[in-house]
């Protein structure tokens, strides 16, 4: 019986390390910024369809790497942005504040070089 359990985990931790997403931090230029983020990959070879993942006010933060990173498991090229810079939250002031730091365009300019890159590529 403990043999079976050893047997069932062993290739359990098979099937969950195969379908594990490749990451890779990303940089590009944005106006007189660069931007970086972390593009997730699915294994295997492409094309993908792409997500563009952009975070809540606390930052790109751990728990967002770990929903673009599910979203490569299930198929997507998933690109992660950093909007903060950098910058993560531990308590909503502290999100607060670093939220009201973003220049207002930043966020619409971030997401349209994304879409223009993203055109680009599938043409």
């Amino acid at each position: 019986m403990l043999t079976r359990a050893f047997t069932f985990m062993f290739v359990l931790l098979l099937t969950i390390s195969a379908s594990a997403a490749d990451s890779k931090p990303v940089s590009y230029k944005s106006g007189d910024e660069t931007v970086k983020g972390i593009l997730y990959t699915p294994s295997g070879a492409g094309p993908f369809p792409g997500i563009i993942v952009i975070h809540e006010w606390w930052g790109l933060n751990d728990w967002v790497k770990e929903q673009a990173s599910k979203l490569a498991d299930q198929g997507y090229a998933a690109l992660a942005v950093d909007l903060y810079r950098g910058k993560v939250a531990k308590t909503p002031d502290e999100a607060h504040e670093i939220m009201r730091g973003v220049p207002e365009d930043r966020a619409k300019r971030t997401f349209m070089l994304h879409i223009n890159i993203s055109c680009r590529k599938r043409m």
